[in-house]
């Protein structure tokens, strides 16, 4: 099949899996590649601090995103960042903090279900954000809001997201094994989870979706590639087609983008944020982009990390020997939204840069092997 036929391949298969014609599968493709954050939509915040007051019979002094105060912005964030989280600060009691979702399946039900895993947070005792009222979720001109308590302490990270703190990389480790460890449950807890939360909503899912995503975003620009930006096109084709996608792994309810970011507060007593794209899944998924992003500001984090996790949970053989090729899962994720981006800006892709190029797989591999020896 040509290399353009897979890409008409990719379209069909959404075409398939969601019942839409052709055209329109193809168009929603390229919706959600509009801008790199595409479940944000522009809404006006006086609107919604008039909903939030009348709904919940509170009174609020100001709402803004989360990161444009840089006392609450998250460590090596920009404002902008994160529009549709915004810190609501009351004048009759505690912040809060609110989250508006906008893409098709953020509908309110999905919300509902986020509500639900931090109540099976709560009562099981996992540090995680907790609901701000009995009925923490509401309907704001056709997005679904729910509102949480605001965390003091801010993230854990330089710049970039990263640590030197090994003691932080194992306490995130820990946190993982312990969510990894808990029961098996019903209702929202068990609906797919595990894939990035912010591909704009057409890929919700379990962690396989985020190669679905990747996919979509090279179909977005595929005719948009310079003769110069195709090496790298092709070869981000190919590591998609031949992905390991985690089926098959230990399953577990996950967290969709757990890394050093997912935290809020103080060392030792951390909370996990974040939950929008939680369910249940493969379970190395995560605990591989808390090594690969951990990794990046010591390699030494490796050891920590995994000496937190297997407080809580042993990796099975299939396991580590699929560890090399997870490790690359979210890092192919972002270099094909980086590949679309540049595209997109008239810039030019070139093979060794970025998230993921060839040299970042022997790095992986490098990084699984040191994992392994620690788990072993």
């Amino acid at each position: 099949m040509t290399k353009q036929g897979s890409f008409k391949r990719a379209v069909r298969d959404r075409a398939r899996q969601t019942g839409q014609r052709y055209t329109q599968a193809l168009a929603d493709l390229e919706q959600i590649n509009r801008s790199p954050f595409a479940r944000t939509r522009p809404f006006e915040h006086a609107d919604l601090k008039n909903h939030l007051e009348t709904r919940y019979g509170i009174q609020i002094s100001s709402l803004a995103p989360i990161d444009d105060d840089p006392a609450t912005r998250p460590n090596g964030s920009w404002p902008g960042h994160y529009p549709s989280t915004l810190f609501v600060r009351r004048e009759d009691g505690p912040p809060w903090i609110a989250r508006v979702f906008s893409s098709p399946a953020d509908q309110l039900a999905r919300v509902e279900g986020d509500a639900e895993i931090l109540r099976f947070l709560a009562a099981h005792d996992f540090p995680a954000e907790r609901i701000a009222h009995a009925d923490p979720v509401s309907l704001f001109e056709d997005s679904g809001v729910i509102v949480t308590q605001f965390i003091e302490g801010g993230r854990p990270g330089g710049e970039h997201g990263n640590s030197k703190h090994a003691e932080i990389a194992q306490e995130l480790g820990s946190l993982l094994g312990r969510l990894h460890a808990l029961p098996r449950a019903d209702g929202a807890i068990a609906r797919d989870g595990g894939a990035e939360e912010a591909d704009g909503g057409f890929y919700v899912g379990r962690p396989k979706q985020d190669l679905a995503a990747a996919m979509s975003f090279l179909v977005a620009v595929e005719d948009k590639v310079s003769a110069a930006g195709r090496e790298k096109f092709d070869w981000l084709r190919d590591q998609i087609e031949n992905a390991d996608d985690a089926e098959g792994l230990p399953e577990a309810l996950t967290h969709s983008n757990y890394h050093l970011w997912a935290a809020v507060g103080h060392p030792g007593d951390f909370a996990i944020v974040g939950w929008a794209g939680s369910g249940r899944g493969p379970r190395l998924p995560a605990l591989a982009w808390l090594i690969r992003t951990t990794a990046e500001g010591n390699p030494g984090n490796i050891d920590a990390v995994v000496r937190g996790y297997r407080e809580h949970v042993q990796l099975t053989d299939d396991e580590l020997q699929r560890l090399p090729r997870i490790l690359t899962m979210r890092p192919l994720w972002l270099a094909c939204l980086d590949y679309r981006m540049t595209v997109n800006n008239g810039g030019t892709p070139i093979l060794d840069e970025g998230w993921l190029h060839p040299g970042s797989i022997e790095h992986a591999e490098q990084l699984a092997a040191r994992a392994v020896a620690a788990l072993s």
